[in-house]
């Protein structure tokens, strides 16, 4: 399968992103407060343009399938990860005052990226470099409930966590995984050494994402 056929083609990479630093600190809940204040506003400003890129790949679409994807997933993102990143900052950041000179330099690259690859390529192409952050946070999220077995009432990052490794979350993030399966027989070599790189780079950039988390630069 293509999704599983990217990260092995980028294993090593993969396994930086789902297993960095950051990531352990959620986990054990050792990590900041301010840290991961930091981060979730980045993250708020990261859904917004994330979702327009929802929007590039409706435009990229071919046929109504397509279309229909880019979408529901759309409204997915606007409705659920947006609205739990809105009420977790309200206990100490006003989402109604984040202004474009509050997103890092991380970010920008990130979006603008994935935004560029929508541009000068096509729809597969898109939805690839929608792919890390799409089924990354439920792997992430899934792996952590494995080992704690059960989340302490009182662990800071629990609705977090419970938020991406949730049956809702991890059905969208199966059902994105299924649809860019479905594209496996049709692409050859050539196209899969295309959507590698850009798989590649997306991934980079996530691990960029967490790491700024850490070091909270601008």
């Amino acid at each position: 399968m293509l999704i599983d056929k990217l990260k092995s083609e980028n294993s090593k990479l993969w396994d930086a992103y789902i297993k960095h630093e950051f990531v352990k600190q959620i986990e054990s809940g050792d990590l900041p407060m301010q840290n991961f204040l930091f981060y979730l506003k980045q993250d708020y400003i990261y859904l917004i343009n994330y979702t327009k890129c929802y929007a590039r790949l409706a435009i990229n679409a071919t046929n109504a399938k397509e279309l229909r994807f880019a979408v529901k997933f759309i409204n997915a993102i606007i409705s659920g990860e947006i609205e739990l990143h809105k009420s977790i900052l309200s206990l100490g950041i006003d989402t109604d005052k984040i202004a474009l000179k509050d997103e890092s330099l991380c970010n920008l690259a990130y979006t603008r990226y994935m935004l560029s690859v929508g541009e000068s390529g096509d729809y597969l192409d898109m939805l690839v470099a929608l792919s890390a952050c799409a089924i990354g946070y439920t792997q992430i999220a899934l792996n952590m409930l494995s080992r704690l077995k059960t989340i302490p009432q009182n662990h800071p990052y629990k609705e977090w966590i419970q938020t991406y490794a949730s049956k809702e979350m991890q059905d969208e993030s199966k059902e994105f995984c299924d649809f860019v399966n479905s594209y496996t027989d049709k692409i050859d070599e050539a196209k899969f050494k295309r959507l590698s790189e850009i798989f590649a780079n997306v991934t980079r950039l996530e691990i960029a994402f967490w790491q700024h988390g850490l070091d909270m630069k601008l």
